[in-house]
């Protein structure tokens, strides 16, 4: 393993010491995740605990951008927003499909009426909501490589919490009017019997 990543991802690096003399060392090119995950079983216990306290120190300004500037908060709007897409997608779609079937099965024999039934689906895609919610963002963020695009600290600025908001209201609402496709299916005449014969009574 050490052998592969001495000669596919590991380039010479000089560097000033403390004592004032240069020193070369060397670094690893890590381009991919596949890269870095053979860099980390390269190294030891100790190592791996040398870069984490490493990591922990090194200030967020030095990874991100400190300036919130319009573009990095655009896409930081649009990786937030892409997994409420799904979740109204999915809301939407089981709710009128759980709904419909309910008021078709239920309805007629229970007597209960169709906003009785639309609550009965929504409870249904509720609960389903809470088992999908998980496999939505991490289906998002296998596709896009990341969720997020600012750093923790950059994320409790207001103009950023705005901008989240901004992009999940608008990704929600998206995804709830494409989770209405069931409605194109939907055929008003199926109901036609069942108020024919409450009006006969």
């Amino acid at each position: 393993m050490y052998n592969y990543v001495t000669k596919h991802c590991l380039r010479t690096l000089r560097l000033n010491h403390v004592s004032g003399r240069t020193i070369s060392v060397l670094r690893p090119e890590i381009k991919d995740e596949q890269t870095a995950k053979i860099f980390v079983t390269s190294l030891s216990q100790s190592e791996r605990e040398y870069l984490q306290d490493a990591l922990a120190k090194e200030p967020n300004n030095a990874l991100c951008p400190k300036v919130l500037t319009r573009g990095l908060l655009a896409k930081e709007a649009l990786y937030s927003g892409i997994p409420f897409l799904g979740f109204g997608f999915l809301d939407n779609t089981i709710m009128l499909c759980a709904g419909e079937y309910i008021d078709v099965t239920l309805g007629s024999v229970l007597g209960i009426s169709t906003l009785t039934a639309a609550a009965l689906g929504n409870l249904v895609s509720d609960v389903a909501g809470i088992g999908t919610a998980g496999t939505v963002e991490r289906n998002v963020k296998r596709v896009l490589g990341r969720s997020s695009v600012l750093t923790a600290e950059q994320r409790e600025h207001k103009r950023a919490h705005w901008w989240v908001f901004g992009g999940r209201c608008i990704g929600i609402c998206i995804g709830c009017i494409l989770g209405m496709w069931p409605l194109l299916f939907y055929r008003e005449d199926e109901h036609q019997p069942k108020e024919a014969f409450s009006q006969t009574k």
